[in-house]
């Protein structure tokens, strides 16, 4: 598309609301799940860590017990 000034360009023969507003929300959507993704990702890898800490702990104990030792 060829356009005479920048004015037009954003007018976009009178459709420059609904394309821009689709713009916007299609930015704003990806936005969102880039956010919630990373956040999520965040949330998943504290959990994980915790749970392998806590096998840890149960291995440990278990050892301790078969060993004869108390805690």
């Amino acid at each position: 598309m060829h356009f005479e000034d920048i004015s037009s360009f954003f007018d976009m023969a009178g459709y420059g609301l609904y394309v821009w507003l689709s713009f916007g929300a299609a930015a704003l959507s990806l936005l969102v799940l880039w956010l919630d993704s990373l956040f999520s990702k965040r949330t998943l890898l504290t959990q994980v860590l915790s749970e392998q800490a806590r096998q840890a702990r149960i291995k440990a104990a278990a050892e301790q017990s078969s060993n004869g030792e108390t805690v």
